[in-house]
């Protein structure tokens, strides 16, 4: 049988923002304090046939479920709730590891053709510096399959100001009724360099995602654009560097217990 990688954690605490003044948190962020972010590279058919079997094999069953998003042939990635944040680790990887006791030396291949170049990350919720619907759910954000996800790698000492500014434009954004957004943002732990700030645009797709920012758009320049620019430009200056995502949920490759 060949080897099977696994990986060990080491325990970290994530920065997990708390929500501003006394608005509530939204309940996806209660379902949903943290998350295992994995990225496949280099992925085949192969990868696909992995996560069919998967899905088929835990069919029924309790367990921890994932979703797989695809950003082209060759990238796509598995996000996993931890629904107990770090705590939940330890549990999916014995649930997972676990289970080879039961897969065919065939399986066991088509696992290990499948892995590929494939890097774990955890990335806990902030729910203060993220902009969903009043009563946003787990359901609700299933039901929006594309993401336009940018990762920001912040200067050390200017990781505050990325912060607060960020805060600030959602501000804006409220105060001149700006409701066709669904924003979450996910501070970068174990697996990711230091301050790092992971935000992902939710819509039904790369279509609806256009038309939603062009309207938010209009709405800003006929508000306080400046401060809006000013507040970009914030942002901007406190990362050195940034990378964009455009991911879509594959559902049938994705679980759900």
């Amino acid at each position: 049988m060949k080897l099977i990688r696994r990986f060990a954690f080491a325990a970290l605490l994530l920065p997990v923002a708390a929500p501003a003044g006394a608005q509530d948190v939204a309940p996806i962020f209660e379902q949903v304090p943290a998350v295992m972010y994995e990225t496949y590279r280099g992925t085949t058919s192969n990868f696909n046939g992995y996560f069919e079997m998967l899905v088929d094999k835990y069919a029924g069953s309790d367990g921890y479920g994932w979703a797989i998003y695809r950003e082209n042939p060759k990238v796509a990635y598995r996000i996993t709730v931890l629904p107990e944040g770090l705590e939940s680790l330890v549990s999916v990887q014995q649930a997972r590891g676990a289970s080879f006791g039961d897969f065919t030396e065939d399986q066991i291949d088509l696992w290990n053709s499948s892995w590929g170049s494939r890097h774990v990350a955890v990335y806990g919720a902030a729910p203060a510096l993220s902009y969903v619907p009043e009563g946003f759910t787990v359901d609700d954000i299933r039901a929006l399959p594309y993401n336009r996800t940018i990762v920001y790698y912040l200067k050390w000492d200017q990781a505050g100001a990325f912060r607060d500014a960020l805060r600030q434009r959602a501000e804006l954004d409220r105060a001149h009724g700006i409701d066709n957004l669904v924003l979450t943002t996910w501070n970068g732990g174990i697996g990711t360099q230091a301050q790092t700030v992971m935000i992902r645009v939710s819509a039904a797709d790369q279509d609806a995602d256009r038309a939603a920012l062009a309207e938010r758009m209009e709405i800003r320049q006929a508000g306080d654009w400046e401060e809006w620019q000013r507040l970009s430009r914030i942002m901007n200056d406190a990362t050195w560097h940034m990378e964009r995502h455009d991911q879509t949920r594959q559902n049938d490759l994705s679980w759900t217990p």
